[in-house]
């Protein structure tokens, strides 16, 4: 804990004393405490011959970043124009357990932190690594981070605050043990109260809170209540954030199990206004039912990125209506809404019902969903292009998904665009990471469906042939995608501005980075370099890729991948040699994560595979693929080989998660700290802007991409055999004659 207790020199402490006169606990207000270095720790601290402490309880300033350019977001595009009541006691989550529970016995990550107990503490920090929840005034600390940065985003605000705040204060700190609920809450609350720190302890703050949660959702997992459910949820999220992607992958089955046994997908009577006060479940609950239905939607949909047999949810089995305003679901108004496709709304409704006025009742998680249920086609239509219409007729279904797009866009109301004044007054309510997410989620689904302008950046299999008199197509789609990634980088820009929690969502790191892939992949492969902006352009450009850049290394404490995709934007744009003014053609920027072993099968890489499977078609950094790397017994079906059995997946070459502990990190003596496993560390960095091996799409045989030309695709030759930089490593394909 030596690191850990270094780092406490950064918070606020308003006592002090001796260090020949003080214990740990014994507090002596007003005098100064100084610590004398040992020798053998000289070197690790500071240079200084103290170390100050003072009390954790000023609010940690965000960091501000200066916002780069203005995005114009009021057009479709930038460029292109368990609560249930107050009078209930916390729902309890059975367990065997009536003391403090312990750790689960898990991976590694379960002994990031020695466990100390309490009176034993060496550090003002100690508390956070318990197997335990802290006293009442820490949790409700905690509480408070979560609700502020957590909850408003994505769909994650299905608990009804002062419901829960109420039930938490009238709760004995004995009774908090066996609330999973409560515990994955401070666990992610943890992360917001030390974002000060250093990333690797801010991302260890709490692992046993979050370990113990998923023990007593486990423990219970045959009485599933709404709680139970909420807590694996935000445990599925939790896991993500750490980098434990096969934790997550289950996880989110589990939950489309737990939905299904509550039925939650369905309303929970006819009575949608509760006017029958004396029987059912009050405004609050039902909400809350509905909103955390929805949230399970979206993890599916997220998860499934498209492929059918990774999607678990049909929507049209959700019969239920789109959650209410924060203002209507705080102040406990209940009120009907739309449900999943606009103009409609429950059939159960009373005849009498107001229809006309359903809109207002609709908010920015309402918005949202109905952006997921696009994105979800737009995913499944990317994977199917085997099958699908030429883009440019006005029947096709990249026509009918454009204007699916536009038409969400354009159904914004004026509080939910991207402009100054909603972003002050989301920011008001904590709900400007919300705000943000919203419309990078929007232009992120529009660089997928325009990936068709950029077959080879994204190895689409079954890549359309544009012909001569398609290449006006061809150019709008691409310059659309270009538009999209400049977009994204100024959103995500503005929103940094206002500190790093605004970008507290798990989905910001990856886009952050698939808009940089896109930028330079523009300004090196689709721009002409001696056209008349060319020059203007790239300096317009530069900007906004050290922007996300610096977004992504602000993001480094809240989510363990988006330090390591920091380091690769930026190996990337210097490779590139787009700020030198020397562009390298050869360079295209690609997806992180593409193991050794992928690359040996480089001489079929365009074959169809014997065995269609979900690794062949998903993008690397999709939470299937990532979770595949942990699984000690993976294989490869899809190989056309007579073995499809992977190297190295004996139980000694797990590829663990790059930012698990190793076991071996000094746990027993006391001293562990967040350490990155190497051998994964050193795989991940190879990965960066390796060639997927075109194992993004079906199995379709790829065809022609109407991108030929002469050394501008490293895939298809003219690649270097050997390279000085660690970061790229040789693209797999031969080179040409």
């Amino acid at each position: 804990m030596k690191h850990l207790a270094n780092a406490a020199t950064v918070l606020d402490y308003d006592w002090s004393v001796p260090a020949t006169q003080h214990r740990w606990g014994l507090k002596q207000p007003g005098v100064k405490y100084t610590k004398e270095i040992p020798r053998e720790e000289k070197g690790r601290i500071a240079p200084a011959q103290h170390v100050e402490f003072r009390r954790p309880n000023a609010r940690v300033s965000d960091h501000a970043n200066d916002a780069v350019g203005n995005v114009q977001t009021n057009a479709y595009t930038a460029s292109l124009h368990s609560p249930l009541g107050p009078e209930s006691s916390f729902s309890q989550t059975p367990s065997i357990q009536d003391g403090p529970p312990s750790s689960m016995r898990t991976s590694p990550m379960s002994q990031a932190f020695p466990l100390v107990e309490a009176g034993s503490s060496s550090s003002p920090l100690d508390w956070l690594a318990t197997n335990y929840l802290p006293n009442p005034s820490r949790i409700a600390m905690l509480v408070e981070e979560y609700f502020n940065n957590i909850h408003p985003l994505r769909a994650f605000a299905f608990i009804h605050k002062p419901s829960f705040l109420q039930r938490l204060d009238g709760e004995t700190s004995k009774e908090y043990h066996n609330h999973a609920l409560l515990h994955v809450i401070c666990a992610l609350g943890a992360h917001e109260t030390t974002t000060s720190l250093e990333p690797k302890f801010v991302l260890l703050a709490g692992t046993q809170w979050a370990k113990i949660a998923q023990r007593l959702i486990l423990e219970t997992i045959d009485r599933v209540t709404i709680e139970s459910l909420m807590a694996a949820v935000l445990l599925h999220d939790y896991a993500v954030r750490l980098g434990n992607f096969a934790n997550a992958f289950m996880l989110s089955g589990l939950t489309t199990r737990m939905t299904q046994a509550l039925q939650i997908n369905l309303e929970y009577n006819t009575d949608i206004l509760c006017q029958d006060t004396e029987n059912g479940l009050p405004v609050t609950a039902k909400e809350s039912r509905r909103r955390l239905m929805w949230s399970c939607y979206i993890m599916d949909a997220l998860v499934g990125s498209g492929v059918d047999q990774l999607t678990l949810m049909d929507e049209r089995d959700i019969k239920i209506q789109l959650p209410c305003n924060e203002r209507n679901f705080t102040q406990n108004v209940p009120c009907i809404t739309e449900t999943l496709y606009p103009g409609s709304w429950l059939k159960i409704l009373p005849e009498d019902s107001d229809t006309k006025t359903l809109l207002p009742n609709m908010g920015i998680m309402a918005y949202f969903i109905r952006h997921i249920s696009i994105r979800k086609r737009v995913l499944r239509y990317i994977k199917h292009l085997g099958d699908a219409m030429v883009p440019w007729d006005p029947a096709s279904e990249f026509s009918l998904l454009d204007s699916d797009c536009r038409a969400w866009y354009e159904s914004l109301p004026a509080s939910l665009q991207f402009t100054p004044d909603a972003m002050y007054i989301r920011k008001d309510t904590s709900q400007l990471g919300a705000l943000c997410l919203l419309h990078c989620a929007h232009y992120q689904t529009v660089c997928d469906l325009y990936r068709l302008g950029a077959p080879a950046l994204y190895k689409l299999r079954a890549a359309f042939d544009f012909p001569p008199e398609q290449r006006d197509f061809l150019r709008h789609l691409q310059q659309v995608l270009f538009d999209a990634a400049r977009a994204l980088a100024t959103i995500i820009g503005q929103a940094a501005g206002h500190g790093p929690r605004m970008l507290a969502d798990s989905w910001l790191p990856t886009i952050a980075y698939d808009s940089c892939r896109i930028m330079v992949y523009h300004l090196t492969q689709i721009l002409d370099p001696r056209s008349d902006n060319a020059k203007a352009l790239a300096l317009a450009t530069i900007p906004l890729l050290r922007s996300n850049i610096n977004a992504l290394k602000l993001m480094g404490s809240l989510n363990a991948i988006a330090s390591s995709l920091s380091s690769a934007a930026e190996t990337m744009l210097d490779r590139s040699g787009i700020e030198s003014e020397l562009v390298s053609q050869n360079i295209i920027p690609d997806d992180p994560y593409q193991s050794t072993e992928e690359e040996d099968t480089s001489d079929n890489l365009r074959e169809t595979p014997v065995q269609s499977a979900p690794d062949y078609v998903l993008n690397p950094l999709t939470i299937y693929r990532m979770a595949r790397k942990s699984i000690p017994e993976r294989h490869a079906p899809e190989r056309a080989g007579t073995t499809s059995a992977l190297r190295g997946n004996n139980a000694g070459d797990i590829d663990y998660p790059p930012c698990e502990v190793d076991s071996g990190s000094g746990v027993e003596s006391g001293q562990a700290e967040l350490e990155v496993d190497q051998s994964s560390l050193e795989e991940l960095q190879t990965l960066f802007m390796s060639d997927l091996g075109w194992a993004w799409q079906p199995a379709d045989t790829a065809v022609g991409s109407g991108t030929e030309g002469a050394g501008l695709l490293p895939w298809a030759g003219g690649y270097p055999i050997t390279q000085t930089q660690p970061w790229l490593p040789v693209f797999p394909f031969p080179q040409q004659s």
